[in-house]
């Protein structure tokens, strides 16, 4: 009885090798690891398919996409969606629901029956917050305009999920349409009634008692965290509603209370080994035959996909009177399918209400899509100069109706006349923090934001700010950038920095410029671009640190400075 079985030991060391080898693949060529668990799990389903069961297969990808779920609740951060109101939670919605409706017209006219393309419909309409907010976290842009409502924009769609997981659970292969729809009203009103229940024991109970549970013991806490869990997918069992469901709300629970993150600390490792174990198993799914076969359908279908959802982000943000490169780049972050559509496609497949090749069709779909994300989004600049360049030269009335209706505004400013002045690229918060020390210096200044809400906000405190792009020459030009004295750069997009200096430096050679760098490496690119003055931020807020620890520890005022001095001749400062 302690002897464990040669064959399910070479059965789990071939299921953990195929996701290890891709996933250190995609890692090492910057594309996001759950690519390289499915291509791996497709790899090894071409080969070794035969050794594992399919209620082995079935019951583990369940397990791993509850865990998913949960860790999906616990992450949600309502806060992100408050912070900027209608452009998150209108035009998340709006974004949801109009690339549904295109993207299951899309289905539709490509051959699915009507219940596989409204399946399609909203799971492809969701983007992938693990990739994404991944790639937005490495470019430190997290907190940047851009970065927050981008992320803002993906929580929502994971909060989402509790309606369509509702929906899409209550369908059922030979079920009539009476019937689904009788299913949804009463999975939807125990889904309300619980809500409030876990709104209320979020609030209330679970604070207190994980509060008691954790001043025992952390063995005796972990283990109250799996109970809990379990408990609560059994009573949602009992009351015949997804599992998925009751997974979420567990993690929403959770989420509320001030030991969320030991709880989020314990869970992480078993989250991330049975997420790897689900997509696996998509892969190991994924006829490649079919593949094959329909590749150039599938191919086409995702060109029709991405253009539908990259439209409809665009055109929404250009009704909300952001700037063209704004709206074109957070259309870049959510243009692709994310893992939220794996959960309602393997639901349908689970019911029976999507056929094989159509699972096979839609999952390689989601691959593709997620394959172009790291590409798009690293190039997003470059692709939006082009289109740019593409319309003033072919469609030049197209051209200035963008420059002039959404990349311009009247300005009407008093500063531009005078002589000596400062610039200030970016209005955000350390642009903001400086034109109010020049405002109380009395030192003349004229800003620029292509955030239309920060330049009105910043104009009804009385700010000398106009709306358009600081990479802009022409918009430089008009700032007088050649009769300036100073430009500081206060825009975190390392891409932008460049273009900035580059213009003004073409403008006018002696200005002096001020920018900011987030990474050292950076420091030598801004020195070859003649910046006269390189702020580090994270360096300069650890030497403040140090100059207070030093000083708390009693040395002396000289000592502390020859230390400062050499860590910034180290740091390339001096």
């Amino acid at each position: 009885m302690t002897e464990i079985s040669f064959n399910f030991l070479i059965n789990l060391f071939f299921f953990l090798s195929f996701p290890f080898i891709g996933g250190y693949l995609a890692v090492k060529y910057k594309l996001s690891p759950l690519i390289g668990y499915i291509l791996g799990g497709i790899i090894m389903g071409l080969f070794f398919s035969q050794r594992f069961s399919h209620d082995f297969l079935s019951n583990i990808a369940v397990l791993g996409l509850s865990i998913l779920v949960f860790a999906i609740g616990m992450e949600v951060d309502f806060k992100s969606i408050k912070m900027f109101g209608k452009f998150v939670l209108w035009g998340g919605l709006i974004q949801l629901g109009a690339s549904a409706i295109l993207i299951f017209v899309l289905s539709v006219v490509f051959g699915f029956n009507l219940i596989e393309s409204f399946f399609f419909g909203f799971a492809f309409a969701l983007s992938s917050t693990a990739v994404v907010a991944k790639i937005i976290q490495d470019k430190g842009e997290e907190s940047s305009f851009l970065g927050g409502i981008t992320i803002g924009i993906l929580i929502l769609q994971d909060i989402a999920l509790i309606p369509l997981i509702i929906i899409f659970s209550s369908f059922s292969k030979d079920a009539s349409f009476i019937n689904v729809s009788k299913s949804i009203i009463l999975n939807s009103i125990k889904a309300g009634v619980l809500l409030v229940s876990v709104y209320f024991i979020g609030e209330t109970i679970m604070p207190f008692m994980l509060d008691k549970v954790a001043n025992i013991s952390q063995e005796i806490f972990n283990l109250f965290i799996i109970l809990f869990i379990v408990g609560s997918l059994a009573l949602f069992s009992w009351l015949h509603i997804s599992v998925l469901l009751a997974a979420f709300l567990a993690g929403i629970l959770l989420n509320k209370t001030l030991e969320q993150e030991q709880v989020f600390s314990q869970i992480r490792t078993v989250r991330d080994l049975l997420a790897i174990v689900f997509f696996v198993t998509l892969g190991i799914g994924i006829n490649l035959y079919f593949v094959f076969t329909h590749s150039l359908s599938i191919l086409i279908f995702v060109l029709f996909l991405v253009l539908i959802k990259f439209l409809v982000v665009l055109i929404l943000f250009l009704a909300f009177r952001f700037h063209t490169k704004t709206a074109f780049l957070i259309a870049s972050y959510l243009f692709e399918v994310g893992e939220g559509a794996f959960i309602i496609i393997y639901q349908g497949l689970q019911s029976g209400v999507i056929s094989s090749d159509s699972y096979n069709f839609a999952v390689s779909t989601v691959v593709i899509t997620l394959l172009l994300t790291p590409f798009i989004i690293n190039y997003n600049d470059k692709l939006y100069s082009i289109v740019r360049k593409f319309t003033k030269k072919f469609f030049p009335f197209i051209g200035k109706f963008i420059s002039y209706k959404f990349d311009r505004e009247s300005p009407n400013i008093s500063i531009l006349p005078y002589k000596n002045h400062v610039v200030i690229c970016g209005y955000g918060r350390v642009g903001r923090y400086i034109g109010r020390a020049l405002t109380l210096a009395k030192i003349p200044f004229v800003a620029v934001d292509y955030n239309l809400q920060i330049v009105k906000r910043a104009r009804s405190q009385g700010v000398n700010i106009i709306y358009g792009d600081p990479t802009n020459i022409d918009i430089l030009d008009y700032l007088e950038v050649d009769n300036a004295s100073i430009l500081i750069s206060a825009i975190p997009n390392k891409k932008y920095q460049e273009q900035v200096v580059i213009g003004a430096k073409k403008l006018n050679p002696k200005i002096i410029i001020f920018t900011r760098v987030h990474r050292k490496e950076d420091q030598q690119r801004m020195r070859d671009l003649n910046v006269d003055v390189i702020i580090h931020p994270e360096f300069e807020a650890s030497l403040s640190i140090i100059r207070k620890i030093l000083l708390y520890k009693r040395f002396s005022k000289d000592d502390v400075k020859r230390k400062i001095k050499r860590l910034k001749i180290e740091h390339g400062i001096l």
